[in-house]
């Protein structure tokens, strides 16, 4: 085998191994995305039960509100 070869191979070697530490490091990223997305679906349901029906009331109103306003200056802006 010439040096040229193995260069080659050595070069073949280190793209695989680097192939199989990205595929590591990747499911890793993805793992830890999953457990903040379940850390933060607990949160937001945890947070929701402690609201009263008046708190949920009144920020559905607001959002509401603030739609509307919204919906109306775009609709202005159009006209």
């Amino acid at each position: 085998m010439s040096e040229f070869d193995n260069w080659v191979a050595d070069l073949k070697q280190k793209r695989d191994e680097l192939e199989v530490k990205l595929h590591l490091a990747s499911k890793d990223a993805e793992d830890e995305w999953d457990s903040l997305v379940s850390d933060w679906d607990k949160f937001v349901r945890e947070t929701q039960l402690d609201k009263s029906a008046d708190e949920v009331g009144e920020a559905a109103r607001e959002l509401g509100l603030r739609m509307k306003a919204a919906f109306d200056r775009m609709k202005q802006s159009k006209d």
